[in-house]
């Protein structure tokens, strides 16, 4: 018998036993639930920040461009950005991760092509690297919002450092009140 044969078997055999079996009792009537009082919904758990990447920005045109650019010039920072941005869209992060280290290379103080690259090892399941780039980030720019963010959700989530990552938040809660990622830590704070 062929497997997809022993399959829509199966699920013919459950769906025969579901049609043979008795009704379940029905409860004896009682009078309708009293109204429950509206809860809050359940706070949702903070997301890795990333960098806002526009989908329709990356058509094949542009990206053949953005290689040739490369290949003509191999420190062309904008062009190995973009190309790493188009690989993370489609998760080859490894790929990705090589376009931003080829861009830091050539401009080791570009806090975006650090940041996107920061968030490809994190997807890579490598949190130290991660924070590593994040560290140096910070090195260049004490108060970088998303980097603080990023650093104290991986304190909190990779490595399980509680007191690190409400250091870290509080650091961008001080340094930017009115920021929507130092409301959003206020709120994690308060919870941890």
């Amino acid at each position: 018998m062929k497997r997809g044969s022993l399959i829509i078997s199966v699920i013919i055999l459950l769906a025969g036993c579901s049609q043979n079996e008795s009704p379940a009792p029905s409860a004896p009537s009682s009078p309708p639930p009293q109204a429950m009082p509206s809860m809050p919904p359940p706070p949702q758990p903070l997301s890795l920040y990333i960098v806002p990447l526009d989908p329709t920005g990356f058509s094949m045109e542009k990206i053949q461009a953005d290689k040739k650019k490369v290949e003509q010039e191999p420190n062309n920072v904008q062009a190995l950005v973009s190309l790493g941005d188009a690989n993370f869209m489609i998760q080859r992060f490894e790929k990705s991760q090589e376009y931003y280290e080829m861009a830091l290379k050539s401009d080791p103080k570009n806090l975006l092509a650090r940041l996107s690259l920061s968030n490809c090892l994190i997807f890579m399941q490598k949190p130290d690297e991660a924070l590593k780039q994040l560290e140096m980030i910070l090195g260049i720019q004490k108060d970088h919002p998303e980097a603080l963010y990023n650093k104290g959700l991986i304190l909190l989530q990779s490595k399980r450092d509680i007191a690190g990552a409400k250091q870290t938040w509080t650091q961008l809660v001080g340094a930017h009140p009115e920021h929507r990622l130092a409301q959003d830590v206020k709120e994690e704070m308060d919870r941890i």
